[in-house]
C-alpha cells in the first residue's frame, strides 16, 4: 500500500450510481436556477451588495446602474445611483444620478398605487398564468425534433460505416457528411431554444404566482420602505430623467412614475 492517489484508468472495475442520494434541490429549481444565471450573465447583473443592485436600469444607454456615497465621513453622507457606463465613453449617458432615498419613497408611492387598483389587477390573472403553463405546442415540436435527430444520427452512422467498407468519391462523401452535420447541429439549436423558452416560462410563472400572492397577503398602504416587498415586487427599473422613471414589475407590467421632489 503505497497511500498514494491514481486515477483508476481500467485497472478495477469502475460503477456509475444515479439518484445515490436526495438532491438538495428539486431538478425543477436547479433548471430555474441556472436559466437565471445565464439571464443575468445577459444583462451586466452586478453583485446584490444591496436590494437595489442590478435593479435600476439606464434609461439611454441601457446600462446598470451602480451606487456610490457621497460625504461619507460627514453628516451629509448620502447613497446616490448612477449609471455605471456614464463617465466611460466620450459621449456620457445624459440620464441623472438619483438618491436612494427618492427611490425608496418612489416605490412606496408606486406600490401603494397598485394596493388601490388590486381587485382590478387580480382579476383574470389565473388566464394569465395558465398561458404560461400551457407547454403543449413546445412540448410537440420537442418530440418532433427529438426523432428527428435520432433519424439524422442514423443516417451519419450509415454514411461514416459506408465510408469506411465501401470504395466512394470522398468529395460526395465529405459533402453528405456535411449535410447531414448541419442537419443534426440546426435540430439541436432549435431543442436547446425550446428547453430555453421553457424554462422562460416556467421562471415568468413561479414570479407571477409569487407577485399575485405577495398582493393578496397586503391589506394596507406602505408607511416605509420594504426591502422584501422591493424584491418580490420589482423586476426593474428604468431611469430617464431626473423626474421620469418605469416601474417594471414582476407580473410585466409596467408603471411610469414621476419622482416628487
Amino acid at each position: 500500500m503505497t497511500k498514494k492517489h491514481k486515477v483508476n484508468e481500467g485497472e478495477v472495475p469502475q460503477y456509475y450510481v444515479e439518484n445515490s442520494h436526495p438532491a438538495i434541490i428539486t431538478p425543477e429549481v436547479f433548471d430555474i436556477v441556472q436559466h437565471e444565471m445565464k439571464r443575468r450573465k445577459g444583462v451586466g447583473y452586478t453583485s446584490r451588495i444591496s436590494c437595489f443592485s442590478s435593479k435600476i436600469i439606464c434609461g439611454e444607454c441601457g446600462g446598470v446602474y451602480g451606487s456610490k456615497v457621497w460625504h461619507s465621513t460627514s453628516k451629509y453622507r448620502r447613497t446616490i445611483w448612477q449609471c455605471n457606463q456614464k463617465f466611460k465613453n466620450d459621449d456620457k449617458c445624459g440620464t441623472p444620478h438619483l438618491y436612494e432615498d427618492d427611490l425608496k419613497r418612489a416605490f412606496v408611492d408606486a406600490f401603494n398605487s397598485i394596493i388601490g387598483n388590486k381587485k382590478a389587477i387580480l382579476d383574470g390573472y389565473e388566464t394569465v398564468i395558465q398561458a404560461f403553463t400551457d407547454n403543449n405546442a413546445l412540448d410537440a415540436e420537442c418530440s418532433q425534433l427529438q426523432n428527428e435527430s435520432e433519424v439524422v444520427l442514423e443516417l451519419i452512422r450509415k454514411c461514416v460505416d459506408e465510408n469506411a467498407h465501401a470504395a466512394i468519391d470522398q468529395v460526395e462523401y465529405q459533402r453528405h457528411y456535411n449535410e447531414l452535420a448541419s442537419r443534426y447541429e440546426a435540430t439541436k439549436k432549435r431543442l436547446t431554444e425550446l428547453d430555453d423558452q421553457r424554462l422562460d416560462r416556467r421562471a415568468k410563472r413561479e414570479k407571477l404566482v409569487e407577485f399575485i400572492g405577495t398582493l393578496v397577503r397586503c391589506d394596507g398602504l406602505l408607511t416605509e420602505f420594504d426591502a422584501g416587498l422591493w424584491n418580490v415586487m420589482v423586476e426593474t427599473v428604468t431611469i430617464y430623467s431626473e423626474h421620469e422613471i418605469t416601474f417594471k414589475f414582476k407580473d410585466g407590467s409596467e408603471l411610469e412614475w414621476t419622482i416628487e421632489k
